[in-house]
């Protein structure tokens, strides 16, 4: 009788226990493969929502098992269950509150779908000093302009051959807000200030090619698989170089012409603060490694320009806590590679401490323009990007 007693008790308690389990877990169903997957930071829950439903596991849960990963590569897809372990290809994924994912849904990194993620949840999925953070503004050469005419025409024209791809390596953090088309007819709801696979359009939702896409690729596809890219955009199209200054931009802004009012609405009317604001953001998962800038084609005449590019690149490295001329800064010729004042800047940025120069200028030489004759097709987008990209290699992965 005794030992039938000490039975049931036990017996009753593996039931109150098996009881109380299911009773605190939340029941969960599996993505489907187009579904966008969001990790949101709070003081107590980090969640990754599909499409339909949010599932949050409180912040004393923990997810651990061996058979999910996170793999940051093109191919890689993103799997998790109440129970799995969440891993990069590098480094384990930990913080103090826990990631609640879909119970058995895997989500690919590809040109279709891509993983929206707070840079709070990326300390550990990228090693910090391999995530390599890159600045650009412009105006609209910068910003990817459709029109391979003199018509007015949107990102929907963009083959999807230039969106197919993109490896997941290669991440944007989003400045302004919106529904981005993507390949195969798909859209993309991204956050401001959350990262994507670099999936164009980068700058705006309504755009199409810049020359920071084939920049991030040609860098990723030329350094090893353990660096990781991000890019950080702003450009406001016929702006002159008064617009991205730390100061005077909303004064800038006031006077224009109602189109490049809307523009740089999307910033705040301060281009500069968005790109510095992010840019601190960023600076907690990577590392800015250089700044770029298409700027040139408004304004450039009217005097000082090269010292005032210089003004605004020593602004960023101080607002972002780097030393002065710690980092190089690269700028794109106009279509014809004809803007002097573009050539004037590397005399003006000085000299980084190891003696290399700061400023570099990309050529535009061969490059196709649209019938404007201002603007490039997708094709000088591209080997623009490229050639930003080489001189990257150059200055920091060859040595």
């Amino acid at each position: 009788m005794k030992r039938y007693l000490v039975f049931s008790a036990i017996f009753s308690s593996l039931l109150v226990f098996a009881c109380s389990s299911k009773s605190n877990n939340t029941e969960e169903e599996p993505l489907s493969s187009s579904s966008e997957v969001v990790v949101l930071s709070s003081s107590s829950s980090e969640a990754v929502s599909s499409s339909s439903e949010e599932v949050v596991s409180s912040s004393s849960e923990e997810i651990s098992s061996s058979s999910s990963e996170i793999l940051a590569s093109s191919s890689s897809s993103v799997a998790a269950s109440s129970s799995s372990s969440v891993r990069s290809s590098s480094s384990v994924v930990r913080s103090s509150s826990s990631v609640a994912v879909s119970s058995s849904s895997s989500v690919k990194s590809s040109s279709s779908s891509s993983v929206a993620v707070s840079s709070s949840s990326l300390v550990e999925i990228y090693q910090k000093e391999n995530f390599h953070i890159y600045l650009a503004f412009g105006q609209s050469n910068m910003e990817g302009q459709c029109s391979q005419s003199n018509s007015v025409v949107y990102n929907d024209v963009l083959p999807d051959s230039y969106k197919e791809n993109v490896d997941s390596r290669f991440q944007v953090m989003t400045a302004v807000a919106g529904n981005y088309k993507l390949a195969k007819n798909g859209s993309q709801n991204r956050e401001q200030g959350k990262w994507y696979t670099a999936v164009p359009p980068l700058v705006r939702n309504n755009l199409c090619l810049s020359p920071v896409d084939y920049f991030g690729r040609t860098i990723v596809a030329n350094t090893p698989s353990n660096i990781n890219v991000g890019i950080i955009v702003v450009a406001v199209g016929g702006a002159a170089i008064e617009g991205f200054g730390k100061t005077g931009s909303e004064s800038y802004y006031s006077s224009q012409e109602s189109w490049m009012k809307a523009y740089a609405a999307n910033y705040g009317n301060n281009p500069y603060k968005r790109l510095v604001d992010l840019a601190k953001e960023a600076q907690k998962v990577g590392v800015i490694k250089g700044i770029l800038m298409h700027q040139g084609e408004s304004g450039a005449a009217n005097g000082n320009y090269s010292q005032k590019v210089k003004a605004i690149y020593d602004n960023i490295l101080a607002d972002l806590g780097l030393s002065a001329n710690s980092i190089p800064f690269i700028a794109g010729q106009a279509y014809g590679n004809n803007n002097s004042n573009i050539s004037s800047i590397p005399n003006a940025m000085g000299k980084m401490p190891n003696g290399e120069n700061v400023g570099y200028v990309i050529s535009s030489q061969g490059l196709t323009a649209v019938s404007d004759n201002l603007h490039f097709t997708y094709e000088g987008y591209k080997t623009l990007g490229e050639r930003y990209g080489q001189k990257m290699l150059e200055l920091l992965y060859s040595k």
